[in-house]
């Protein structure tokens, strides 16, 4: 009777033991399938999941040089005034100016360079900035100048998978689509692309209040003051 009582018990610590070993197997085997924190954050992310792509488009100014003007008309300076503006707030990369072949020896195409100079000059183009070319149009009589720069386009991320069922989804991060459609249609909406690589330039501050304010952020107490004695003087001319 012993000897069956004594089987028994290491029959049952066996079984114990055996039991054990598995809870641990299927505790490792869970812990190995959890995402690490780094990956798990990565997945949450809408901007990794589903980025804005950008593809690159070249915005073109085309203008006339007559062949004896004294240089540009009115007209195609506010053209090229606007144009440099918008490379300065779109553009990405360098300013290609080139000049026509036919223009060489023209008086007129001479001005209209001067003129475009100044024009660079009062935006603030930096001469670095701008690239000097020519180019050869046997299909035109009349000499021209060219004017382009390259700009970024938003390309919209690709929404629609939905091959994961997230039903009985273990792991604390979002579904595949999750965000997919917000980064489309900021894709889609944006003016310009070019805010979504890098933040605008910075523009002159607005001075108006600037110095009161400044005065109360270095000397608060003094501008208390200066503030109650206005008061006392306010409530004293009242009273009078």
């Amino acid at each position: 009777m012993p000897s069956v009582v004594s089987r028994s018990q290491v029959l049952a610590l066996a079984a114990v033991a055996a039991t054990a070993v598995a809870s641990l197997a299927l505790v490792a085997c869970e812990e190995q399938r959890r995402l690490p924190d780094y990956v798990a954050v990565s997945l949450n992310d809408t901007t990794m999941r589903h980025p804005i792509g950008f593809d690159e488009r070249r915005e073109v100014l085309n203008v006339d040089l007559p062949p004896r003007a004294s240089g540009l008309s009115h007209n195609q300076v506010a053209d090229m005034q606007r144009f440099v503006a918008r490379y300065k707030a779109e553009g990405v990369g360098s300013l290609a100016v080139s000049v026509a072949s036919q223009a060489r020896g023209n008086t007129g195409a001479t001005n209209a360079l001067d003129d475009l100079g100044r024009i660079l000059k009062d935006a603030g183009v930096a001469p670095s900035r701008v690239s000097k070319s020519r180019h050869s149009d046997v299909h035109r009589t009349r000499a021209m100048v060219r004017l382009s720069y390259a700009r970024p386009t938003a390309v919209p991320p690709e929404c629609g998978h939905w091959h994961r069922d997230i039903g009985r989804e273990r792991e604390r991060y979002h579904y595949p689509e999750f965000g997919c459609s917000t980064q489309r249609n900021l894709a889609g909406m944006v003016a310009n692309a070019r805010d979504l690589q890098r933040p605008q330039d910075e523009q002159p501050r607005s001075a108006e209040r600037r110095s009161q304010s400044w005065s109360k952020y270095i000397a608060p107490e003094q501008a208390e003051s200066t503030a109650e004695t206005k008061a006392k003087a306010v409530e004293t001319t009242k009273k009078q």
